[in-house]
């Protein structure tokens, strides 16, 4: 599990905080700020809004970045989501909020969602580098999605 936080540290630290806005990363000293100890009020400030999904990075091997062009993540004041994949809506339900233990060993809030279909999404609420947003699938082998609060 710790080979896991490593990988993500190393994949945001190597491939994502070149692009991050000089001032965001001198404000963090380029150091995620981890979301795990935060209250329920405070995960929710953090999610709610317009986020642009600019890619996913993770999988079997850790190193898997998948760019996800026209993709958005939407969160309402009432707990609603919209998930865009590639201009195609893949969710649209209430989200609810549960502290767990996730699959790499820490207590984390999730957002446990549905899309069309039936299938369960559950993203845990991670870690922000500067102005982005990193949510991490809750299962083995899962991808972090990285993305920036758009107006």
């Amino acid at each position: 599990m710790k080979t896991i936080f490593f990988t993500y540290t190393i994949i945001i630290t190597v491939f994502f905080l070149p692009s991050c806005d000089r001032d965001d990363t001198i404000k963090n000293n380029g150091q995620p700020v981890y979301l795990r100890d935060k209250t329920l009020s405070e995960i929710k400030n953090t999610v709610q809004g317009n986020w642009k999904i600019h890619y996913s990075y993770g999988g079997i091997m850790g190193n898997t970045k998948t760019l996800l062009t026209d993709s958005y993540f939407k969160v309402l004041t009432n707990d609603s989501v919209y998930l865009t994949f590639n201009n195609v809506l893949a969710v649209a339900d209430k989200a609810t909020f549960e502290r767990i233990n996730t699959f790499s060993g820490y207590s984390a809030f999730a957002m446990k969602f549905s899309q069309f279909g039936g299938s369960p999404y559950s993203w845990i609420v991670d870690f922000t580098v500067g102005d982005s947003l990193v949510l991490v699938d809750n299962f083995p082998n899962g991808d972090g999605y990285i993305m920036t609060k758009i107006p």
